[in-house]
């Protein structure tokens, strides 16, 4: 299933695209994804006599490892005007993340531009994508339906979900695997040693790494601390105590995420995503190395981790047995009597 980014289209955007419905004179529109919202960067007017013509001229618009959507004008109307393509150009060359935020904003574009306006969606990862050559080929292969190989329908249905799988890439969107930086899985090591019972860990955007945040032995009363009210974190507790007689060493794993409710300001879209996608990952780090999460949390700000929440997981109450009462039995009448007939004696 996919996930929309929530990343909305600008006013700008919305203005460019109605006034080129009206006035029927610009065949494409450059837009791209700036300050958190879909923006037009180029606007072209039609040159040639068909839309063909005019779509050889898309590749000179785009650059090598900058994704950008392409919204083109057809010749073909429908009962609302001229019919428009989607195109989403992602290279190879792209950063993950920039390739996951285009993949999961690119139903909001359609659907506040207005699904009916576009024919078709093309996806490409090469700017010859986009060429008459290649839109020709698009259409080909949809009147065929040439039959696909397993490889080629699992691509298929991950760019339908809004994935985008790039070339060499083994990064896919939904479970985004950066690299782990040594100190980040050292002190992982040493927590499941017992060398310290807190490891926060962060994402290095720029960088798209795994590094650690910090290290501390603490009580679990004062985890709640340790989640900041401005940024998303990773963090992993081993809960040591005693339940039942037993003495027990549990792994809390807890992704904080603030949403700019409650005490909380809001962390920027392309970093809560980047976080949200990389929760399976993270905790692979633990599992890879023998450990073993017992809780897994998520939440919006400290006061959400509390010690009575955390035992409640590990130990959720017992479901009381109810007692099968026996249904009494009904009064009796005594024993039977016999009765004579005193005219006989």
């Amino acid at each position: 299933m996919s996930h929309s980014s929530g990343i909305p289209v600008s006013e700008q955007l919305t203005t460019t695209f109605g006034n080129a419905i009206n006035s029927q004179s610009v065949r494409l529109i450059i837009a791209q994804i700036v300050n958190d919202e879909i923006v037009p960067t180029c606007s072209v007017q039609e040159s040639g006599s068909k839309a063909l013509e005019d779509m050889d001229k898309i590749p000179s618009y785009l650059e090598p490892t900058s994704p950008a959507y392409i919204l083109f004008r057809l010749d073909e109307q429908n009962a609302r005007g001229y019919l428009w393509v989607l195109m989403c150009y992602v290279p190879d060359k792209a950063k993950i993340r920039e390739k996951m935020t285009y993949a999961s904003t690119r139903s909001n574009l359609r659907k506040q531009l207005g699904t009916s306006y576009f024919s078709a969606e093309i996806f490409g990862t090469v700017p010859g994508d986009f060429t008459q050559k290649g839109y020709k080929a698009f259409i080909d292969m949809q009147k065929a339906d040439t039959p696909l190989t397993v490889g080629e329908r699992q691509s298929a249905m991950e760019r339908e979900s809004g994935l985008f799988v790039g070339g060499a890439s083994t990064a896919y969107v939904h479970g985004v695997a950066f690299p782990v930086e040594q100190p980040a899985g050292q002190a992982l090591q040493d927590l499941l040693s017992g060398a310290h019972n807190y490891v926060q860990l962060v994402i290095d955007a720029d960088a798209e790494r795994i590094a650690l945040g910090e290290t501390d032995t603490i009580n679990i009363s004062d985890l709640s601390s340790k989640v900041p009210n401005d940024q998303p974190r990773f963090h992993f507790f081993r809960y040591d105590h005693e339940f039942e007689g037993a003495d027990l060493s549990s792994i809390v794993m807890v992704y904080s995420c603030p949403d700019g409710s409650g005490n909380t300001k809001s962390a920027p879209v392309r970093l809560r995503m980047l976080y949200s996608s990389s929760k399976a990952n993270i905790e692979n780090i633990l599992t890879s190395i023998g450990g073993k999460v017992d809780v897994k949390m998520e939440v919006n700000q400290g006061e959400e981790v509390h010690p009575e929440a955390i035992h409640l997981q590990l130990h959720p109450p017992k479901e009381e047995k109810k007692e099968v009462f026996a249904k009494p039995k009904g009064p009796t009448r005594g024993a039977k009597r016999l009765i004579r007939d005193p005219k006989k004696e």
